[in-house]
Order: C-alpha cells, then structure tokens, then sequence
C-alpha cells in the first residue's frame, strides 16, 4: 500500500524548466503545496560550452518520483540537446496538451500563489467550451485591478508568467506559421493588429520568427488569439512572480537596480490570493482599461515613455559604471528605430 497522500486537485500542470535550481525550487514548493493530479516535466538539454550538467541534475533531483509525496500521474521528457528558450515553450506545450485536455504552464522562474490553481481548475471547467477564451492568465501588472468589482475579467494583452488554456487552442497553433505565407491570412492578422490596438511592431515579430525557423511561442498562441477573435481570462489580484530576472540559463543576466522604477515593479510586485467564491462577470467583455495600462507599464505603443524608459537606464548604468550595457543599449535602439532589429 502506498504512503503517499492523494492529490489535492483534478488539475494537468507542465514545468519547463533546465538548470536554474534556486528558481525552479520556489516554483516546485508551491506545486507540491498544490499536489495537483498530473505532472509533466520538461527539461531542455545542457547547452555547449557552459556548466549546465550540475544545475541540471539538480534540478532533475528536485522532481523524482521518491520527491513527490501524492498520488499523481507523472510524465517526463528530458532533452539530451539544447533547443533553448523557443522553441522549448511550443515542443514541451504541443507534448503536454496532446496527453492531456486542460493543463496549466509554469516556466521555471513563474511562481504561483495558491489560489492559482484552484482559478485555473474553476476557468478550465467554466469556459471548456467557450471558443472565446483562448487562455487564463495569472500575472496582473496592476497588482489589483480597483477598479473591477469581479473576481476576473477579459482582455487581449497578457503576460505568459503562468496560465492555463485547453487542448483545443493549442492544438490548433501553427507552428509552420502558415498564416504568415498566406496573403489573406497574415492580412487578415495585421487587420486584427489594428482592430484590438496591438503592439505597433506585432506584425515584424511574427515575421521575424517565421523566418527564425523556429517555433516561438510568444508569436505563434498570439497570432492564433488574434485570428480567432479570441480572449484570455485575467484575475483581479496578480497571482504570479516572476524570480527569474538576472539568474541566467535562458535568460542574459541582468541586475533589478538597472531596470527603470516603472519596470522594476513587475518583478517585485506581490503575489496575492482569490477569495472563494469567485464573483463571475455578467458578460464576457474586453476590458480595454487594462490594455492601457498594460501598455503604459510597458512603454508599447508609447514613444515617449520609451524615451523615459531609456534616458532613466542610461543614467543608471553611467552610475554604475556600465558602459558595455550603454553601447548595446545604444546600438539596439538605433537598429530599432531603423527597423532592423530582429525579434529572436
């Protein structure tokens, strides 16, 4: 008879991870904690010339079978090559949801509150059916969204620090990107572009990626929203931070005390929990006061506050000493306004 406790929630959770112990750990606790009925573990392989092994095999450490302490169905796919960042996010998504109808996604640096996944578990069920809602995110930039008085509302702009979303959207990604080579397609999404008020460069990065030849996540679920009208679910407290900042692997190393204020509170921003019951919107509707702020915070579409961004980043680097990061940062802006900076 086995000794382990039965799971908490009827709920599938992928974890993309790779050598980032100290990240992957936090997100890992919080999991466990949830004990929900399915895992999958996706872990990219070590990358030439770095010390990846360690980290990796610490990583793998954290998450077998005598680790997990519930009764859960656990699935594995570990990467003996290094495919990095993307297009990592679309194989370890394609792999999971074609196992599995309704499934959460955390990277390894997205680290959940509790009620996460109980929101999820609820949304999931909610709106199975609903091809209007393509996803369910977690990481409000608002922290709180005062001014709703429901527990969650409805937008197009979102971050993919931890959500959820069903098979029948993600099996439905072009990850040939199609649409992209199909003239009424690709006008059909610049038509969208402008409709929903997307970033204005949108359309460069999803060219750009389709010519990568790579699936990149980022371009591939957000051109599929847009084509399909569709929407993802938001609640109205954050319920994710985000650790991973400076902490390598995937990711350039960067320090926080670099980043504009502005910017800086997306990662030091608080993880906070749902009440139960939920308060249910009457209808489902874009909340476009979101979208602006959202844009606001991230300097999308808005050139002046770019310029703030970049004239208060250059003074902190100068004050640091940082010169290296001021001629990148100098030579990545020209090529932008030049249009000749390629989305990776």
């Amino acid at each position: 008879m086995s000794n382990k406790q039965p799971f908490l929630i009827d709920l599938s959770v992928l974890l993309l991870f790779h050598a980032r112990v100290d990240c992957f750990l936090q997100v890992w606790e919080e999991v466990k904690k949830a004990r929900p009925a399915r895992l999958f573990f996706y872990q990219d392989g070590p990358r030439e010339g770095t010390k990846d092994f360690e980290g990796i095999a610490q990583c793998r450490e954290l998450v077998k079978d005598e680790n997990i302490d519930w009764e859960c169905e656990v699935h594995r796919l570990y990467q003996k090559k290094n495919y990095g960042n993307d297009p990592s996010e679309f194989l370890s998504q394609r792999w999971a949801f074609s196992q599995t109808d309704k499934c959460v996604f955390f990277e390894d640096d997205d680290v959940p509150s509790q009620s996460f996944f109980l929101f999820c578990k609820e949304m999931l069920d909610k709106y199975e059916n609903d091809e209007r809602i393509t996803m369910i995110a977690g990481f409000n930039t608002d922290e709180r969204t005062m001014d709703i008085k429901e527990s969650y509302f409805f937008t197009r702009v979102f971050s993919s620090w931890g959500w959820a979303s069903w098979s029948r959207v993600v099996n439905g990604w072009d990850g040939e990107y199609r649409f992209v080579k199909d003239r009424n397609q690709f006008k059909l999404l610049q038509k969208k572009v402008n409709q929903y008020h997307q970033k204005k460069d949108m359309t460069k990065m999803v060219i750009d990626h389709a010519h990568s030849g790579k699936e990149c996540f980022e371009s591939i679920s957000w051109s599929y929203m847009l084509l399909h009208d569709g929407m993802a679910i938001m609640p109205s407290v954050n319920l994710i931070n985000n650790v991973g900042y400076g902490s390598g692997a995937h990711y350039e190393g960067g320090k926080l005390s670099l980043i504009p204020k502005r910017l800086r509170k997306i990662f030091t921003m608080q993880r906070l929990e749902l009440e139960f019951p939920l308060t249910h919107p009457k209808e489902v509707k874009e909340y476009p006061d979101y979208q602006k702020r959202f844009y606001l915070v991230n300097a999308w579409n808005n050139p002046w506050r770019k310029v703030q961004y970049s004239l208060e980043e250059l003074w902190l680097n100068l004050l640091h000493g940082n010169f290296q990061n001021i001629v990148k940062s100098i030579k990545n802006r020209i090529l932008k306004t030049f249009g000749l900076k390629k989305y990776t």
